[in-house]
């Protein structure tokens, strides 16, 4: 995830956020082991405007829930459907996230 400018921490973030994508910010909390201060000031001091919109456009775009992806399969009936609605979404958003961050750090922002 260095590509895109999501250190470790985030990047376990989002593998809870696979479970429930509610609970990526929650999260964050336990993974710092601090208070939601804490983590507050901690994400403001090391991560920059660049990556956390980075982290922002992976999120949005990136798989669905859990959740989502077993109603997909009971109600698809298809797994290569269920498949590519796991793996089109994640491509997407590693893509997304890779051309704005990149293209920001080559711009100097």
């Amino acid at each position: 995830m260095e590509p895109i400018g999501i250190d470790p921490y985030l990047t376990l973030t989002l593998i809870f956020g696979f479970i429930a994508k509610e609970i990526v910010i929650g999260s964050l909390a336990v993974i710092y082991s601090m208070n939601e201060q804490g983590v507050s000031n901690y994400i403001t001091e090391t991560v920059t405007f660049i990556q956390g919109y980075s982290f922002c456009i992976f999120c949005l775009l990136y798989t669905p829930c859990l959740s989502t992806l077993a109603t997909l399969v009971k109600e698809a009936k298809s797994w290569k459907f269920s498949l590519l609605s796991l793996v089109f979404p994640l491509a997407l958003a590693w893509v997304s996230s890779l051309i704005f961050y990149q293209g920001a750090l080559a711009l100097g922002f």
